[in-house]
């Protein structure tokens, strides 16, 4: 009768992955986020047109 030893298998540990934050947050860039973002970007838009008229 020949002995056979048993090889412990390494188990497996599932590491939870971390998203970049980049990903985060363009998940929670939602309507209103757009909105007054673009809405920002139209205010700006119109001063810098006014100086240049201005100038």
């Amino acid at each position: 009768m020949s002995k056979k030893q048993k090889k412990n298998k390494p188990v497996a540990v599932k590491v939870p992955v971390m998203q970049p934050e980049a990903a985060h947050v363009r998940l929670a860039f939602g309507y209103d986020e757009m909105l007054s973002e673009l809405e920002a970007i139209v205010a700006d838009a119109e001063v810098r047109l006014s100086e240049e008229e201005a100038a």
